[in-house]
């Protein structure tokens, strides 16, 4: 779904950033043995990563980046 500009929904990125921060923060903490601090930035990382990619599958399926 688009808004008036024509740039994807703002839900799917932040669903994508939550999910993917709550996952990867615990696992990276406890099962992983990073400190909490790593944990944190490794989730943050993961996070913007899962954002790019909501973001780029939100605009194929609005056919943007259709020739």
């Amino acid at each position: 779904m688009t808004d008036a500009g024509g740039s994807p929904s703002l839900a799917p990125t932040v669903g994508a950033l939550v999910v993917t921060f709550l996952i990867v923060t615990p696992v990276a903490g406890t099962l992983l043995g990073f400190n909490w601090t790593q944990a944190v930035l490794l989730g943050g990382f993961a996070g913007s990563v899962a954002v790019a990619s909501a973001w780029l599958t939100a605009r194929r399926a609005d056919g943007v980046d259709e020739k």
